[in-house]
């Protein structure tokens, strides 16, 4: 059996970096325009309850907090004898979970906290998070949640959080950039080839500085890893984890997508080197998408409200988005994944009014209006049928796109798989090794990190 202690220790130890990156990934970037209605939750769906607890978050861009305010007024409101502290934190999501993770192995922790999605399994084999089957259960809101959604909140068989607002990924591609290079506006790839051919031509008719842009190396950290190896590994019908949970490290599949970025970077020279060797790669290329300079990115969906907010003509007449298509077919699936959503330790006081203060948040006005301004598509499915929502095209296209999304199942030693990833990458793109090399390499390396029974490899 697992020492728990020695869990909780790594944890503290070893998650801060990998969620650091990509908490820096998953930044938000501006807001989309649009007013919300303010619908006011009725307190009459409350319990009435009494006591305390304290509500922790990160928010360096403001996005939350009102939302927050809102949900925790509602509780209140309709149970006059509770009290509901909210403790926010102006920094970004790797700062504010290292110090949690502290609080959590002291037994300080707050009774109810925000951290990303892809860390449910670190939490909740470490102890740090209550699993909420038994709450769902008795909640009939939760048949709102797609199975898609609720799969990425679950492991080992149960829920652990409820998520408000999903990552998805976009090809971007500047359509005036291809109609110059004959590619026409309305452009689509036949397969994931189609990718570096489009690039190709892009490069050979001079139409952009930059013709293509794909992420890899520590520098990119979660970028390398959900915006590039990922996607790539399952256009060439593979994946990166087996049915038994155990990280695949080298396949057919894998081989050839490290072939592809070593391709993109060594063969074609598509694209910019200073990806690796920049910290932070991805402010560059995105403000370069925006400005016409890239001509392909695949990136985030939350990036495109930088790109609205700046200039919406130009984010509607020029940027096109699209799926990632596969080796045999065209655009077909995006990644996605329940990052933005809230947890329950073990420990919490009133853990009755904790669910309550989630429940009140999690309404379907709240979630449209946040999503709204920092544009994600939404986890529950009366949410993105408000007339607001469903003003904003995007926020249509990006919400549709869930029903196309592939997420990765949660792993309590994914950041161990996304430094591995990231050196592979690195690796093949810096022309140092080749695909066979890096993805031994990367065996090797997992291997050491997560243990040999961690690790699995197919001919």
């Amino acid at each position: 059996m697992t020492d728990s202690r020695l869990t909780r220790r790594s944890l503290v130890r070893g998650t801060a970096a990998g969620v650091a990156g990509v908490a820096a990934i998953a930044g938000a970037q501006g807001a989309l325009a649009g007013g919300v209605s303010s619908r006011i939750f009725t307190p009459g769906r409350f319990q009435a309850l009494s006591g305390e607890i304290t509500v922790s978050y990160p928010d360096e861009a403001g996005k939350k907090p009102k939302y927050v305010q809102q949900a925790a007024d509602n509780v209140v409101a309709a149970n006059p004898d509770a009290k509901v502290n909210i403790d926010l934190q102006k920094v970004d999501g790797g700062t504010f979970m290292t110090s949690l993770l502290l609080k959590l192995d002291s037994g300080d922790a707050p009774d109810v906290f925000h951290v990303g999605g892809d860390q449910i399994g670190a939490l909740a084999d470490a102890g740090y998070i209550d699993p909420l089957d038994d709450y769902l259960a008795n909640w009939p809101v939760w048949a709102q949640y797609p199975d898609s959604v609720k799969g990425g909140v679950t492991y080992q068989g149960k829920v652990w959080a409820i998520p408000y607002g999903l990552d998805t990924r976009f090809l971007y591609y500047r359509k005036d950039e291809f109609d110059k290079a004959g590619l026409g506006a309305d452009w689509q790839p036949q397969n994931v080839a189609g990718i570096l051919e489009a690039a190709q031509a892009i490069q050979t008719a001079g139409a952009a500085k930059i013709p293509y842009a794909i992420y890899a190396g520590t520098g990119a950290q979660g970028g390398a890893v959900d915006h590039a190896y990922i996607p790539l590994v399952w256009a060439y019908g593979g994946d990166v984890m087996d049915a038994d949970g155990k990280w695949i490290t080298d396949s057919p599949a894998i081989r050839k997508a490290l072939t592809y970025i070593q391709d993109a970077y060594i063969t074609d020279k598509l694209v910019p080197a200073e990806i690796l060797t920049t910290s932070q790669p991805w402010k560059a290329m995105r403000t370069a998408v925006g400005d016409g300079d890239l001509a392909m990115l695949f990136e985030g969906g939350w990036v495109y409200g930088g790109w609205y907010s700046a200039d919406q003509a130009n984010a509607e007449n020029n940027i096109g988005y699209l799926l990632h298509p596969t080796e045999s077919g065209g655009p077909s699936f995006t990644i996605g994944g329940p990052r933005t959503r809230w947890d329950l330790p073990p420990a919490g006081k009133n853990k009755d009014l904790a669910r309550e203060v989630i429940k009140a948040f999690n309404q379907p006005d709240i979630v449209a209006a946040l999503n709204l301004e920092d544009p994600h598509p939404v986890a529950r499915m009366d949410a993105a049928a408000l007339p607001e929502f469903k003003a904003v095209k995007f926020l249509v296209d990006s919400t549709e796109s869930l029903s196309h999304a592939r997420f990765v199942p949660p792993a309590p030693d994914r950041a161990k798989f996304d430094q591995a990833v990231q050196e592979a990458t690195g690796s093949v793109a810096s022309g140092s090794a080749s695909p066979e090399e890096a993805a031994q390499k990367m065996t090797d390396d997992l291997k050491r990190s997560a243990g040999d029974d961690r690790v699995v490899t197919q001919q």
